[in-house]
């Protein structure tokens, strides 16, 4: 029995470094909460107080009359205020909202959406239409969730391929793992060959972010015969 000519250190075909993506099968609108609790720019801070802790989102989307996200206000900038020593109940909306908000759509995907989240620190998105007016509301847990499903996906994917007849895995050998897009594929196969073109199909799946080979095979197949 030998090694994969893809293992030694489990080599990947794609690199899954710290530029890697998570996987994109997952869109917004699969995983969002719907719908979207919101308050105006008008609204006063003892109402913005009680829509958030209602709602046990860490932000309140602020909108206009029309719909349209103008801002957001987080439970941090309501402490804030309410740290002062004589906070101001004139306070509204405007003066707490941080504006512009960043927002994602319903047809962006989860991957585009995570990056978002750790570039900017967030655990919240506010989603809307392709004219600004909120939809729903997405958080950090919602796409963890999403992420799984996705890592799931793309494991049952690689499992279906080697399991195919044909492929040369001896099925009691298989070990298949998926996270955050990388797969990781074990186990022993007749022939070079067929280690060979099991990872190039893996490799050619959607969401794929890299593939660390353990494969072992019994016989070397591309080795010229012995010379007689």
């Amino acid at each position: 029995m030998k090694h994969s000519i893809l293992d030694g250190t489990a080599a990947d075909i794609f690199p899954a470094g710290p530029s890697a993506r998570p996987p994109d099968r997952t869109r917004v609108r699969d995983c969002m909460s719907r719908p979207g609790v919101a308050v105006t720019p008008g609204t006063d801070l003892a109402t913005v107080a009680a829509v958030l802790s209602a709602s046990r989102r860490g932000i309140v989307p602020v909108v206009t009359a029309d719909g349209t996200v103008t801002g957001v206000v987080a439970a941090s900038d309501l402490l804030a205020a309410y740290a002062e020593e004589d906070p101001p109940q004139e306070l509204l909306a405007r003066d707490l909202m941080t504006s512009p908000a960043i927002t994602v759509t319903d047809g962006t995907s989860a991957g585009d959406a995570v990056a978002l989240v750790a570039e900017h620190s967030l655990h919240h998105l506010p989603v809307v239409d392709a004219d600004g007016r909120l939809i729903g509301l997405l958080s950090s847990h919602d796409l963890l969730d999403a992420l799984r499903r996705d890592d799931e996906a793309i494991r049952f994917d690689a499992l279906a391929l080697a399991l195919t007849p044909g492929s040369g895995v001896v099925p009691g050998s298989l070990r298949v793992r998926c996270e955050r897009g990388l797969v990781s594929v074990a186990g022993r196969t007749r022939t070079r060959s067929d280690a060979a073109a099991l990872c190039l199909q893996i490799a050619h799946l959607d969401g794929l972010t890299g593939l660390a080979d353990h494969l072992t095979w019994d016989l070397d197949d591309t080795e010229p015969p012995p010379p007689r």
